[in-house]
């Protein structure tokens, strides 16, 4: 029997014999104080909590003929809707709409609890959905999610931030305006899943040609800053908008011009600076290679810097995909994949940007890994000290893997050289993602398949400060579901732990996805804290 059925069964008999001392269970037995009417209703899903992690960490000992249990939970009429689940091969529905949900982002709520967005089909085109989680794994709006936007043709590129209310601000690029025009438009919904702004959002660009890929940050005051590629000159130019908490346009109509230097810009990424404005770092091709640079913005839409920006990396080769971190002091860290070593020889190297465009380390970079191999698409976190976490796929060992790299505030690597391994198991492990965890650390999620030639599944492990790791040291599978588990993204839980989503073909054989979801606690516990 199964550690949830197990779980289940025990709750039921519990249920059933309220007035008795003591349980006896599948070899358990379980003794337990009956709380008052009012205690149980706010006590039930602590109960439900610990009893879980109970058998998940029972489920690794010496079979135990005796464990004495103090419950102070009772009566839980609705479990699958009360808590989170226990096991990995169980876990959260979010929603399992007809045909196919993608692509999920999630945020923290502020409360314990996460939003989730994803694209969704269940309507013929890809449509904008969005659910709120509460701390407990209850979930908070209606079934399947509040429509964002489903307005005609496809909405796809989700991004989203906080509004600082538990509530949250979405982005996206949308056809309704012709098939090969995309455009940016943005919502705003509120903490109890109502949206706030127009119906299927209002534009945050509608120019002509194409506008895509947009990405977000806080504007420190219930808005937002946007920043997209743009086509209306048939070049890739960087351009940005800034709205406010009420959904209003801040700069000029259309977007403000970030770069438009000949060539391409494209691949943005956002972040704050601190002082309501904003950091956007891109890969551009004015010297026909792709280098690294950035531009400072600040809250009135004034360019800050360089007129086309400032150089973060044009050594030889290729410099791309790359990624940003606040540094807490008006700069960002940035890391990107990197050819100078050879074309087929991808490294990732980082550099510090302070708030005036300057370099602070090395010229072009600090290596944080020149493996052999290629080293590929780099995630990052800031470490909380001014320095930051990045990790990244590696095939220094044939198969994509997981490695990790701290760099502190002056530029030092201090995980050792090349980085340290945080997932080395057989087949495939990719498509990583990172938050901090609060403590200078950092927790890691991705893509496995090391049970192939079974599909892959979504595990995640926590390092410290020192690059450590804090959970199984292969790694806690998060979801080992029937099917294909793939793509996970995580935000913290407010207490070192996770809230984790992925897209899901456990009842739809692959033809179609669900979105589903998972909380692991700080000590690597299913359910929480």
């Amino acid at each position: 029997m199964s550690s949830v059925s197990e779980y289940k069964e025990c709750m039921n008999t519990l249920n059933n014999f309220m007035n008795t001392t003591t349980v006896q269970r599948s070899g358990y037995q379980f003794s337990f104080a009956v709380p008052n009417e009012e205690a149980q209703e706010t006590m039930c899903e602590k109960g439900m909590i610990a009893l879980g992690n109970f058998f998940r960490a029972i489920s690794r000992l010496i079979p135990i003929s005796f464990i004495a249990i103090v419950l102070f939970t009772v009566s839980c009429q609705h479990l699958s809707m009360a808590a989170w689940s226990f096991h990995s091969r169980e876990n959260t529905a979010i929603c399992t709409a007809p045909a196919q949900q993608s692509s999920p982002q999630i945020i923290s709520d502020g409360a314990g609890g996460a939003i989730i967005a994803w694209e969704d089909a269940r309507d013929v085109h890809f449509d904008i959905y969005v659910q709120r989680v509460d701390a407990q794994g209850k979930v908070l709006w209606q079934e399947d999610g509040v429509p964002v936007c489903t307005a005609p043709e496809n909405q796809k590129r989700l991004r989203m931030i906080s509004d600082g209310n538990s509530g949250v601000i979405l982005v996206w690029h949308d056809m309704r305006n012709g098939i090969s025009n995309y455009d940016i438009y943005a919502q705003r919904i509120s903490a109890e899943g109502s949206p706030l702004w127009e119906k299927d959002g209002i534009p945050v660009c509608d120019e002509v040609k194409e506008q895509n890929s947009p990405c977000i940050v806080s504007d420190g005051a219930g808005g937002a800053i946007i920043i997209w590629e743009d086509f209306r000159t048939n070049y890739a130019d960087l351009y940005g908008q800034r709205l406010n908490k009420n959904g209003e346009s801040l700069w000029e109509k259309n977007g403000v011009l970030i770069c438009g230097v000949m060539g391409a810009q494209n691949a943005p990424e956002i972040v704050s600076d601190g002082t309501g404005g904003a950091i956007v770092v891109w890969q551009d091709f004015r010297r026909n290679y792709a280098d690294i640079y950035a531009q400072r913005i600040d809250g009135g839409g004034a360019i800050r810097w360089d007129k086309w920006g400032a150089a973060v990396c044009t050594a030889q080769g290729h410099e791309s995909f790359a990624v940003a971190v606040s540094n807490g002091a008006e700069g960002a860290i940035v890391a990107w994949i990197d050819t100078r070593n050879g074309t087929n020889n991808n490294d990732i190297f980082v550099q510090q940007i302070d708030g005036n465009g300057a370099a602070q380390w090395l010229d072009n970079g600090v290596p944080l890994c020149t493996a052999p191999g290629n080293q590929n698409y780099p995630v990052i976190t800031s470490d909380g000290a001014g320095g930051a976490v990045c990790a990244w796929w590696d095939m220094r060992s044939g198969d994509f893997n997981v490695y990790a790299q701290h760099v502190d505030l002056a530029g030092a690597v201090t995980w050792g050289k090349n980085g340290m391994p945080v997932c080395i198991e057989s087949g495939i492990q990719n498509r990583v993602s990172i938050i901090s965890d609060g403590n200078q650390g950092a927790i890691l999620t991705w893509n496995d398949n090391r049970m192939a030639p079974a599909d892959f599944d979504v595990y995640a492990q926590r390092l410290d400060r020192n690059g450590l790791p804090l959970w199984e040291k292969k790694g806690i599978a998060v979801s080992a579901a029937f099917d294909t588990q793939c793509f996970p993204m995580l935000a913290g839980d407010g207490m070192g732990g996770a809230i984790f989503v992925w897209q899901d073909s456990r009842q739809k054989d692959k033809t179609y996805w669900d979105i589903y979801a998972q909380k692991i606690s700080s000590d690597g516990l299913f359910g929480g804290n």
